[in-house]
């Protein structure tokens, strides 16, 4: 996948790398006709680490239905952050895994400092020492300098759509880049409060993770599917998938199994890309130096699709 977003503003984490793309953005956006002050808004709020700055195209109050997708990227981990959305068993086991592979190499840490000085007290305080350390380093820690899957592609889909919508149809959607989500769905949560009178209960379309694998799922709350619009959706994504490189899936959303923006709506619909194995499917590499993929094929399906769906409401 050759563009701009991944060849020059792949990581995205401190205060400058993301003014570096914000101001990108508002540049690209206006040669694809979009007015830089009217139609492109910056949303602060907050200070120093945990300041989110989302990137608000288009009117909330007058939009039929949201798309969102964050562009913060991750601090670097030593093991990727496995996800199996539409297994149960597969997720939950490897979470279980993901906090004994923490739990281990920092105890056996704790061990040896406590062996050499003789002292449980010492190794006690070590292990927590250690522990904490990396935790942070998960949360804020050095950046990871391979983000493609997530969540460039999901940024790369975004900045698609509003280039492929005709101009006649820009007011009936509204796309938000969110910041933060990594530290915790803040940016999210920042627009969700700050225009919740306006957006109601519309629809938010969340593309995280979309670029590694040709499996498309999208997996929706009870009330999206209730929402006269959903079946529209699912009929457009599975039209579009006739004949093309991309098999789309339809999926029930199950508690935290695909823990990203979307949760912060009423309305959420997460869309991820996913990779076939014999045990299930699975989105794999992600906050570590292999991630590396970003499908082409993907992201011109997404776009084609929902710029139809668009066009449909």
């Amino acid at each position: 996948m050759r563009d701009d977003i991944l060849l020059k503003y792949e990581i995205r984490k401190s205060n400058k790398e993301k003014t570096a793309f914000i101001d990108y953005m508002k540049e690209r956006l206006a040669a694809a006709g979009y007015d830089s002050e009217k139609d492109v808004k910056v949303e602060e709020k907050g200070r120093g680490l945990f300041k989110s700055r989302n990137i608000v195209v288009g009117n909330p109050k007058e939009a039929k239905v949201l798309f969102g997708g964050h562009y913060d990227t991750c601090a670097w981990m030593p093991f990727p952050n496995f996800m199996a959305p539409t297994s149960t068993v597969l997720f939950w086991g490897y979470q279980i895994l993901l906090v004994v592979m923490m739990i281990v190499p920092t105890a056996l840490i704790g061990f040896v400092a406590g062996f050499i000085f003789d002292s449980g007290v010492v190794a006690y305080f070590t292990f927590l020492f250690a522990l904490f350390a990396l935790l942070i380093q998960l949360m804020v820690g050095f950046r990871n300098k391979h983000t493609a899957n997530d969540n460039t592609s999901g940024i790369i889909t975004l900045t698609h759509i509003l280039e492929k919508m005709p101009e006649e149809m820009r007011s009936k959607v509204c796309v938000i880049y969110f910041d933060n989500e990594e530290k915790g769905l803040l940016g999210s949560a920042f627009f969700y409060n700050k225009h919740r009178k306006q957006i109601k209960d519309k629809m938010l379309i969340n593309f995280d993770c979309v670029g590694d694998g040709d499996h498309i799922v999208t997996m929706a709350n009870g009330k999206s599917r209730d929402d006269a619009k959903y079946p529209l959706f699912v009929e457009t994504l599975e039209k579009a998938a006739e004949g093309s490189q991309v098999h789309y899936l339809c999926r029930k959303m199950k508690f935290m199994m695909f823990p990203s923006d979307q949760a912060n709506f009423k309305k959420g619909i997460g869309v991820c890309s996913l990779k076939k194995s014999p045990i299930g499917l699975y989105v794999a590499r992600i906050h570590t130096y292999f991630d590396t993929k970003c499908r082409r094929e993907n992201i011109d399906y997404l776009t084609k699709s929902m710029v139809s769906f668009v066009e449909k409401l």
